[in-house]
């Protein structure tokens, strides 16, 4: 019996293959958000982030290992000079693209963009200049709405997401009804715990549920749930990140076991499919969700994926609501 459920663990590491690769293109960000520290820290410098051909390579074995969607990502993405080049690979080998931008660059870089974005997301942070810009640190807003007129103007189909804290709660109510206003789909973002932000608490996600429903609006249930119920459980975990999501440093390197609590970077060389399948990946694989600091995490750029493929309380309620956002982002006559 023990001979058997170790066979099925071996299974279970070995062939349960990726389906995100979070591409961190660069560290660089042009905003200063009070819930990121990114821009805040020197760890790759500009001239040592990869090239285009060195992104797609990798793109390309991140589709042979079992990837379906890359989302692009910082930083801020749309300061990669590369980004139209690597998105249109992506496309060009059946990859699903998402980029998330701060909207500062892109009315500047629009044309070259278009028809490359599957799913492009605009932050937003506040339903005014004033609230928007104090959570940005930069002015910004009148960026995101001209960024939104320029993809519409192009024929995309932009949409916004808010990330939550307990400091900006107040605003949730406010942003919601703008997305309304100037009909955007809107997708309810809580924040994890990182670097000195304390995210949201499970207080502040049992309110947030409150204020998010009707039209145009979404939010994970399942992974508010999870929140509310304290994250992840080192005896019992959920966390399936290095299963689930390949992460992948501006300079080349595999981070495991993810971007924001990384233990090891693997010089990646045009080798990813062999070291996703090297003896020092599955040993790392193995203590997924059960590292010292995932006590409690809920992370959602690695959370949410998990739950897709567990088989727990949250999985209904993150199906429903991944149904809830489809459904609000293709709907014709969007929020009228």
């Amino acid at each position: 019996m023990y001979l058997l459920a170790e066979r099925k663990k071996l299974h279970y590491y070995v062939f349960m293959k990726p389906v995100i690769c979070n591409y961190y293109v660069t560290y660089r960000c042009n905003a200063r958000c009070s819930f990121c520290s990114i821009w805040s820290e020197n760890k790759v410098h500009a001239r040592d982030v990869a090239s285009p051909a060195v992104v797609s390579r990798n793109l390309g074995d991140a589709k042979k290992l079992g990837v379906k969607i890359v989302d692009f990502t910082g930083g801020e993405p749309l300061l990669y000079e590369g980004l139209p080049d690597v998105l249109a690979y992506a496309k060009n080998i059946g990859l699903k693209t998402t980029v998330t931008t701060n909207g500062i660059n892109y009315p500047d870089r629009a044309s070259e963009l278009n028809g490359l974005i599957d799913i492009l997301q605009f932050s937003l942070d506040g339903s005014n200049r004033e609230t928007h810009d104090d959570v940005k640190g930069v002015l910004s807003f009148d960026r995101v709405m001209e960024s939104i007129e320029v993809a519409r103007d192009l024929g995309e189909r932009p949409t916004c997401i808010h990330t939550v804290t307990d400091n900006n709660l107040a605003y949730v109510p406010g942003v919601i009804s703008l997305a309304r206003k100037i009909k955007v789909p809107l997708f309810i973002n809580p924040c994890f715990a990182y670097a000195g932000n304390s995210g949201l608490s499970p207080e502040g996600a049992i309110e947030l549920g409150k204020m998010v429903h009707g039209r145009g609006v979404s939010i994970d249930r399942g992974f508010l749930k999870f929140l509310i119920d304290g994250g992840n459980k080192c005896s019992s975990p959920l966390c399936l990140a290095m299963s689930s999501v390949i992460v992948i440093s501006p300079d080349d390197k595999m981070i495991l076991p993810c971007f924001h609590f990384q233990s090891k970077t693997l010089p990646i060389n045009g080798r990813l499919i062999a070291l996703r399948n090297s003896q020092e990946f599955i040993n790392e694989q193995k203590r997924e969700g059960s590292y010292r600091f995932c006590e409690g995490c809920a992370i959602n750029c690695y959370i949410r994926a998990s739950l897709f493929r567990n088989l727990s309380r949250y999985f209904l309620p993150s199906i429903f609501s991944a149904g809830k956002y489809l459904f609000e982002y293709y709907r014709p006559n969007l929020l009228r």
